[in-house]
């Protein structure tokens, strides 16, 4: 019998590329002496320097703040994992990068806490990097000693007992923990560590660190400013002296930072950044607003209502107690005065389109530089801002004043007359579009009046 095939021949392709949409959900704690290696009393002297290579941890899970702690996370880092992890309904991923290649010098704190499986004689343990060499040591109440000797690389500090400056990278540190404030930190290397972090590992949006260092956090927000694909968030210490004339809110504000916002607090161990984005990171980009939200393992501040105006002032953000059981996080803004949420879905919507034209282009032999073409092309952006509209981000379409049609978005398809020749050889083309934010109601004045029947 002949084959079918030499007359009629089928063949089914399918499509096999798609461009991977953008991460928006995903937060990333910056944190300084981040301790993440999993080293324990048994190992911690016997470590080698290769296992310290990575900047970056990834938790996820019911456990993932376990995790976090198992690994070796502790102090300041700890809780903002913990406030992270702790909010309703929980968030599934948060990475945590290493930025300790920002403190020239590591203020930690003797902190109590037993070390597990030491002998009791031993107060504190700790692993660190200096220049190309791993380096060990334990506290014994008195000095810090490896292998009987003492080292150089940690210094009492003159502040108070039980206090010691360390100089290197902690990968390790069981008894004490990070005093973040009293660090000493050099702003200028924090572009560079945060790059590397992230050449590591780029899945995540929203950037924190549990760090108050003034300097340290004016250079993640310019960091964060940069990049078309992230936003920071940052708790501003309205308890220092200086924050009349120097704050992380104030510098947010008059740098017109869109891709940053701050949250104030007079609580030292208060880490709404971390509590914030991780209640609302959950939230499909476009659903949801950043303002009048509960928060777990964070405490309200009780601000006068002079504190929250010189805060609102700056396009500040305060999580507060109203009474009547309404305790929420208000105004929702970032530094430049938009709503949170509505950067965040602009990123989103831009993410989305440029990933939708991708995979259009890649499985596709050729479109045409022509009016079918360009339908093509214009169909997939509508598809895409279709997909910004039913998250809730773009307007629905309405009705004016005037009984016309007002719709949420449009796309113009451009004539063959405004294509130039240049465009064609080149194979450019330029397509207009246009959408209308759906923003989110955040405050209610209820104006009403009270009549008397037959009067």
């Amino acid at each position: 019998m002949a084959d079918l095939s030499r007359l009629f021949s089928v063949k089914i392709g399918r499509q096999a590329t798609a461009a991977q949409y953008g991460v928006f959900g995903v937060g990333i704690i910056l944190a300084p002496a981040a301790a993440f290696f999993g080293l324990k009393y048994s190992n911690y002297d016997s470590a080698d320097i290769s296992k310290f290579t990575d900047l970056y941890r990834v938790y996820s899970g019911a456990n993932a703040a376990n995790d976090a702690a198992t690994d070796g996370i502790s102090g300041d880092n700890l809780l903002a994992v913990q406030a992270y992890f702790s909010q309703k309904p929980a968030p599934d991923t948060l990475v945590v990068g290493d930025l300790s290649a920002v403190y020239t010098k590591t203020m930690i704190a003797l902190n109590g806490v037993p070390v597990v499986g030491a002998p009791t004689a031993t107060k504190a343990t700790i692993g660190y990097i200096k220049g190309n060499d791993y380096r060990s040591a334990s506290f014994d109440g008195t000095a810090w000693k490896s292998g009987g000797t003492t080292v150089t690389d940690i210094v009492a500090d003159s502040g108070g007992q039980g206090r010691f400056t360390v100089d290197g990278r902690i990968v390790y540190l069981e008894g004490a923990e990070v005093v973040h404030a009293e660090s000493t930190a050099s702003a200028a290397a924090v572009p560079t560590a945060i790059a590397a972090i992230k050449n590591q590992y780029n899945k995540f949006f929203m950037c924190m660190t549990p760090t108050r260092i003034l300097s340290v956090q004016k250079a993640v927000a310019d960091w964060v400013e940069a990049q078309p694909d992230k936003m920071g968030v940052f708790i501003d210490d309205y308890t220092v002296a200086t924050w009349a004339t120097d704050n992380i809110t104030k510098y947010l504000h008059d740098k017109n930072m869109d891709g940053s916002f701050a949250v104030s607090t007079k609580r030292a161990k208060n880490f709404l950044d971390a509590a914030l984005a991780g209640r609302c990171l959950v939230m499909q980009p476009g659903s949801e607003t950043w303002a009048l939200k509960t928060l777990n393992a964070a405490q309200a501040d009780d601000f006068t209502e002079t504190d929250y105006q010189k805060i609102r002032a700056l396009n500040g953000n305060t999580f507060e107690d109203y009474g009547s059981g309404i305790t929420v996080t208000y105004p929702g803004l970032t530094g430049g005065g938009e709503s949170i949420e509505v950067i965040r879905f602009a990123y989103w919507q831009a993410d989305r389109m440029q990933k939708d034209l991708a995979t259009l282009f890649v499985n596709r032999n050729k479109i045409g530089h022509d009016l079918p073409g360009y339908e093509v092309v214009c169909a997939k952006m509508e598809s895409s801002l279709q997909a910004g509209k039913d998250a809730g981000g773009i307007l629905q379409d309405f009705t004016d004043e005037n009984g016309d049609l007002v719709r949420g978005f449009t796309v113009t398809r451009p004539t063959m007359a405004q294509v130039s020749a240049t465009q064609r050889i080149n194979g450019d083309i330029t397509v207009q579009f246009e959408f209308y934010l759906r923003y989110a109601i955040k405050h209610v004045d209820a104006v009403g009046s009270a009549m008397t029947y037959g009067v």
